[in-house]
């Protein structure tokens, strides 16, 4: 199995009220600069602002529907639609809104979308890397009429890992084995990022392979 190293972690979820928990990032992140972002380019600012990002940086971005809202507004904006909504709905959106508004170069950015072996996907790219340091991101947005359609997240979540192949200053690790020729729905997504947030050692067996997660005492 293939081994990386968590030296940093960082998890956005909503409290109760989710509208409240979008309103504090956009008094957080000022409504000036708030008004022309996503609700994921907010959500992943506030976890990327965690992580060690340089001009050395490698950044591997993983979503599975991507700028769920700001793709609604443009096609809800029909038969005149918004220019804003389209730049915004663009992947990868949500990543580049927080690297251009801290005028953050980067040696890598590596886009991922779609649910088929996501989070194997990612983890296989952020391991052919080669920056200083690695940061695997990603984040859904809650849609409305596409969530109907199952094609939306059902809640707002971004999170961000710093990952090195250095046991070096670990937290935690995770050790991934995929299946060849296999496809399948990356299902355990959510429950891999809501293993982060609560740093609960999990194991993730499914079509496409296995994911173990591991945090140091």
């Amino acid at each position: 199995m293939t081994e990386l190293y968590i030296r940093k972690v960082a998890v956005w979820e909503p409290g109760e009220d989710a509208e409240a928990s979008l309103a504090g990032l956009r008094e957080a992140i000022g409504r000036r600069v708030a008004r022309r972002m996503t609700h994921l380019g907010m959500m992943l600012s506030e976890v990327l602002k965690e992580m060690p990002i340089s001009e050395d940086s490698s950044v591997v971005y993983a979503t599975r529907f991507a700028e769920t809202c700001a793709i609604e507004r443009f096609l809800d904006s029909f038969p005149y639609p918004s220019p804003q909504m389209f730049q915004t709905s663009i992947h990868p959106s949500g990543v580049e809104q927080y690297l251009i508004q801290q005028k953050q170069p980067v040696r890598e950015l590596f886009p991922l979308a779609n649910g088929q072996n996501l989070l194997l996907r990612a983890l296989n790219s952020t391991a052919l890397c080669q920056g200083a340091n690695w940061i695997l991101c990603g984040g859904e947005e809650r849609g409305s009429w596409l969530r109907d359609l199952a094609i939306s997240s059902d809640y707002n979540y971004a999170w961000a890992l710093e990952l090195s192949p250095e046991p070096e200053a670990r937290i935690g690790s995770i050790r991934w084995q995929a299946l060849e020729e296999s496809i399948a729905d990356d299902a355990i997504y959510p429950e891999f990022v809501q293993a982060l947030q609560s740093r609960s050692s999990k194991r993730f067996r499914f079509e496409a392979g296995q994911v173990e997660l591991d945090w140091c005492d």
